[in-house]
């Protein structure tokens, strides 16, 4: 409606501009000055007519967007919206928390609309945001404590006998002694070593028997030549089959014999300290061993138990931070809020009522302004003036300042 008035005193204004004639009298003026008279004025009647439509139309959508602007909107953005539902005792006269009576019907328990959105916000969990622990507290169900008590009282009447156990007898002692006694320190290692390392043969059988295999060559065809031969493979025989696993042994016995010669270096000190170890070790055995084992024992189930504890703090994290995290619910909350309220509705009602409003009080000067237009521009059908050419006058004056009735220039009320 607002474009049609618009569209109309576009048209009167362009028509009438175009068409307009100083030098024409008002009953000839032309076609299309007339033509855009008639709009202008059409737009006037169409203002008239419908006017009162659109200030009841710019009212009810002032009054229904500015309210929800104003008492959802901007109170949903800084959270007065949350503190006004959280208020004691508004939504229910008896509940000082009406969430928490809905949920828990337990009205004393602190739980707020503006808590839950917020921790929501920071994608906690659900059971953490809305206070789940009073249904079903994962804490009673997780404790370890009264488990870890009984094991403990179990452990401590633990009684351990190792009396029986006994490491090394006094036979095994008499033996180790004997040993350490037996002259090993006086072996002379060195002269065995040397003998060791001497070669198995004085010469070498290989070279031996290739020598005499390259003399045989020289020989005439023969016995002889054929037994030298046959000599020259049997000594490589002898030497692969016992002289190489004589070495192998011979080097063996080498190793041994200088370990033995480090080992038996201060024979007898050493096994007096294994014989002195060993007493020790019995005698621990035989009076702390069963003290030591449940010491032990304890460490071993607080190390357990530690491992538990750590599992149990785990589980009750992710219970509370990332199992079901309620974040996608606040998004949705704010999605809709803004889809179906604020950003796309409240805000394109709040633009339509103050632009339909500018709108509005703008006709009141249109009309004005298109009223007296108008009368410039449209063909008046007679006129109240004439030409007085007597007295040299061009402009139009009334006829009864003289008093003579002219048929053609008429004095009458400008219709319109």
């Amino acid at each position: 409606m607002v474009v049609l008035i618009l569209v109309f005193y576009y048209l009167g204004l362009l028509c009438g501009t175009c068409g307009y004639d100083k030098h024409a009298s008002p009953t000839t003026r032309g076609c299309i000055s007339n033509t855009g008279g008639n709009f202008l004025m059409a737009g006037v009647g169409f203002s008239f007519l419908f006017s009162w439509v659109l200030m009841i139309v710019v009212v009810l959508t002032f009054v229904t967007g500015g309210n929800v602007e104003k008492l959802v909107c901007e109170p949903f953005e800084d959270k007065t919206l949350f503190k006004v539902l959280d208020t004691p005792y508004l939504i229910n006269q008896h509940w000082k928390n009406y969430l928490s009576g809905i949920l828990f019907k337990n009205p004393d328990i602190n739980l707020t609309f503006e808590k839950v959105y917020s921790d929501c916000k920071e994608n906690k969990g659900i059971y953490t945001s809305l206070h789940l622990e009073y249904l079903f507290d994962i804490d009673e169900l997780l404790n370890i404590s009264m488990y870890t008590e009984d094991v403990a009282l179990k452990i401590e009447h633990i009684q351990i006998n190792l009396s029986k156990i006994i490491l090394l007898d006094e036979i095994g002692k008499e033996n180790l002694l004997n040993f350490s006694s037996s002259g090993i320190e006086g072996i002379n290692f060195a002269a065995y070593l040397t003998e060791i390392n001497k070669s198995v043969t004085k010469v070498d059988l290989l070279s031996f028997a290739n020598d005499l295999e390259a003399r045989a060559d020289q020989l005439p065809k023969g016995a002889l030549e054929n037994a030298l031969k046959g000599h020259a493979n049997n000594i490589r025989m002898i030497h692969n089959q016992q002289v190489v696993p004589l070495e192998q042994a011979m080097s063996t016995l080498n190793q041994s014999i200088r370990l033995l010669k480090r080992t038996s270096s201060e024979l007898m000190v050493k096994v007096k300290n294994v014989i002195s170890a060993v007493n020790a070790a019995q005698l621990l055995i035989n009076n702390n061993a069963s003290l030591v084992i449940v010491q032990e024992t304890k460490k071993y189930m607080d190390t357990i138990v530690g491992y538990f504890e750590q599992y149990i703090e785990w589980v009750k994290e992710s219970i509370a931070m990332e199992v079901a995290a309620c974040k996608p619910v606040a998004n949705v909350i704010d999605t809709a809020v803004d889809i179906f309220l604020c950003s796309y509705i409240t805000d394109s009602v709040n633009t339509f009522w103050f632009g339909l409003g500018g709108s509005s009080i703008f006709l009141i000067p249109a009309i004005i302004f298109a009223v007296k237009l108008s009368k410039y521009y449209r063909r008046m059908d007679t006129e109240d003036v004439y030409d007085d050419t007597e007295n040299g006058n061009n402009g139009y004056h009334k006829e009864l300042l003289y008093g003579i009735h002219n048929p053609v220039f008429t004095s009458s009320v400008e219709q319109w």
